[in-house]
């Protein structure tokens, strides 16, 4: 579970980040259609990904969206494989109901390499925030409870998001990100490989997960 919420985490700070110092108008962010990525899924995808392969027991699932506080318990040593569409799945059901996206669709290239898809759905700094988003980078963890990435392409509505100005978004993100991680109870994370259509993740998550 650790990878998933990084993942979309990171994304959406990037977003954030990259608006704030931009000032991109209106017109800008919300011409522009969502890039489809081909990733399909359905609830079944949910649950095979969190009760057959994590073994996860999710309380409350409503409220584990990405800016919703959680709680974990427990700890268990897994070794997990994850396809797009589970990944996809996990991040689109569990914002359902409170989350700041929606239409998530993410896919693994390999090579450390991924890219998402997906609408925002949230308020930021009394903007509501509802425009497509398109982003590629590389993932890497660099610790037990920490991860690195590298953006190489954002794109906010229509608009492409300058390298820069995405690179000086990573600076403020990046420890943000982990500073969550570093709560996780139960984390422990030994080795992330992205491959084509799938991550895997070897190392130890909670045994439950609990929204508010």
């Amino acid at each position: 579970m650790g990878i998933v919420k990084v993942i979309l985490i990171l994304i959406v700070i990037i977003i954030v980040g990259a608006v704030g110092y931009l000032g991109f108008s209106y017109t800008q962010l919300v011409n522009g259609q969502q890039k489809n990525l081909g990733v399909t899924y359905a609830t079944a995808d949910y649950n095979k990904a969190v009760k057959e392969k994590a073994k996860v027991e999710v309380a409350n699932s409503e409220g584990l969206c990405l800016t919703c506080a959680f709680t974990t318990e427990g700890s268990q040593k897994v070794a997990l494989t994850l396809s797009d569409a589970e990944i996809s799945a996990i991040q689109n059901y569990s914002n359902q109901a409170k989350g700041p996206i929606k239409n998530v669709q993410i896919r693994f290239l390999g090579g450390d390499i991924a890219e998402a898809s997906f609408l925002t759905n949230f308020t930021y700094q009394g903007q509501k925030i509802n425009y497509p988003i398109y982003v590629k980078g590389q993932v890497k963890n660099t610790g037990p409870k920490s991860f690195g990435i590298a953006v190489e392409k954002l794109d906010a509505g229509s608009m492409p998001v300058p390298g820069p100005i995405a690179k000086r978004a990573e600076t403020e993100f990046i420890g943000y990100v982990n500073n969550i991680l570093s709560g996780i109870d139960g984390l422990n994370v030994e080795k992330i490989e992205i491959n084509n259509g799938s991550v895997r993740f070897v190392g130890n998550i909670p045994t439950k997960v609990s929204g508010f």
